[in-house]
């Protein structure tokens, strides 16, 4: 992480030090939590529709804050003993030491967008460069225009690589974040649905994803899915100066993986003569591990390196796990949902064997637009009625699945509710023994909820 003195950070921020004679204090990280600051930490206290970390001044202080940021015109109590830093805004400020930071470190960074399978090639990427160098990357969901200018900031200066991902809910976002990460390596994973409320169309959220390439070096590399409608479609209209690669199952991409024999509790596929395997659920992840089986090849990392760091890898937290309970199985994929990665979901959950009946519970699809209710009403002519002997839908949006799935489902096997408690109750009297319940739906529904209600359910 970021370690210099006060005085070379005030420098850098082109802020005013309250006291020079603390130009020469290690300052050690930042934080933009109280809660989580840590001995020596720089705290810098952002301004929210809900919170304003300036109140947290003197709790930063008690849990040994080294200093803080702070707003030119703000008043600093009298009681507060902390140095600290006077700039014209302390967001901007947080960005503009991320940016200079990221101009002192010798290293290359990668940066991921898409719609779905940032974090997963994230991961990847992770556990197989980590064979070879030294790596750090992106913690949870700092993805945005705090958590990217966070994520360079904890990057050590001894790495080699630093992989980040960067997210989009409108267009500018992906330009801001882009130019502080200066990233030599670019990846878009796919376009799909997500973020059609603000974006509009998959053209436009294409657009959002390419303002990515306005940070990339002059000779870095920009990797796509080559197997993607939108981005063949569109990206011919750019004119590239970097390298492009494509990646995919197709005829016509760059790096071309063939698909192997697809087992439920993993994926595998082959690259020349190699083959490699990736302990999670679902085809889809064949296209994160080939983009990340092309990134080491770049990186000069062997094939068993590869596969070493393949082994490696687990499914984060809420993103397409089985979890055992007593006498049945939960697969926990509610951290977010589209059309895309919901078809996807349930092609996994569908082919998962070893049980004597299947549950799917979906919670509504946020942030898709004008088309949401066609969206979610298309969805649900998808559902198989072979993979699931009962669906449960949770939401205003989902009673368009609903209504949608009665085309293929009898209605003692489809349900629907705007009470979670009620749908809570309707599915623990399904469980059976040998169930598998597939749980998805937009963060914003909680559908982690539902998986925690029925956690102590002993069938």
């Amino acid at each position: 992480m970021i370690e210099r003195s006060l005085g070379q950070i005030a420098a850098m921020i082109g802020g005013e030090l309250s006291d020079e004679s603390f130009k020469d204090l290690r300052v050690k990280g930042v934080s933009t939590d109280s809660r989580t600051i840590e001995e020596g930490n720089l705290y810098i206290p952002l301004i929210g529709e809900v919170f304003d970390g300036r109140i947290f001044i003197k709790e930063s202080e008690d849990k040994k804050a080294a200093a803080f940021l702070i707003d030119r015109d703000y008043q600093v109590k009298s009681n507060i003993s902390l140095p600290y830093i006077r700039v014209d805004d302390t967001l901007g400020a947080l960005q503009n030491l991320a940016r200079a930071y990221r101009k002192e470190l010798d290293i290359k960074v990668v940066a991921i967008t898409g719609s779905n399978g940032k974090t997963t090639t994230k991961d990847l990427l992770y556990e197989v460069l980590s064979q070879k160098y030294k790596v750090n990357k992106t913690t949870g969901n700092l993805n945005n225009e705090i958590g990217v200018p966070k994520t360079i900031l904890s990057f050590d200066e001894d790495i080699d690589i630093g992989i980040t991902e960067l997210g989009t809910d409108s267009f500018g976002d992906i330009s801001l974040t882009t130019s502080i990460a200066k990233p030599d390596i670019v990846i878009i994973t796919n376009i799909g649905d997500s973020h059609l409320q603000n974006l509009k169309t998959k053209e436009g959220i294409f657009k959002a994803k390419m303002e990515i390439i306005e940070g990339l070096a002059y000779d870095g590399v920009f990797i796509y899915n080559g197997d993607d409608e939108i981005i063949k479609k569109e990206l011919p209209s750019y004119d590239l100066r970097q390298k492009t690669i494509s990646f995919g199952l197709g005829e016509d991409v760059d790096f071309k993986v063939k698909e192997e024999n697809t087992f439920a509790n993993m994926v595998k596929f082959s690259k020349d003569s190699d083959t490699y395997q990736i302990g999670l659920l679902g085809r889809h992840n064949i296209y994160n591990g080939a983009c990340a089986l092309l990134v080491a090849k770049l990186f000069d990392l062997t094939s068993d390196e590869v596969k070493r760091g393949f082994a490696n890898m687990k499914p984060s937290l809420n993103r397409g796990h089985i979890i055992e309970y007593s006498g049945f199985d939960v697969y926990d994929d509610t951290y977010k949902s589209n059309p895309q990665s919901l078809r996807a979901g349930l092609k996994s959950a569908a082919l998962v064997e070893g049980y004597n009946s299947k549950i799917a519970v979906l919670g509504d699809m946020l942030e898709l637009g004008e088309r949401e209710e066609e969206l979610h009403y298309e969805v649900g002519l998808d559902i198989d009625p072979n993979d699931f002997e009962y669906v449960l839908l949770f939401g205003d949006l989902s009673y368009h699945t609903y209504k949608a799935a009665l085309n293929n489902f009898p209605k003692n096997r489809l349900f629907h509710f705007h009470n979670k408690d009620e749908l809570i109750e309707k599915l623990k009297s399904l469980i059976s023994k040998s169930t598998l319940v597939f749980v998805k739906g937009s963060h914003g529904m909680h559908m982690n909820e539902v998986i925690d209600a029925i956690s102590k359910l002993k069938v």
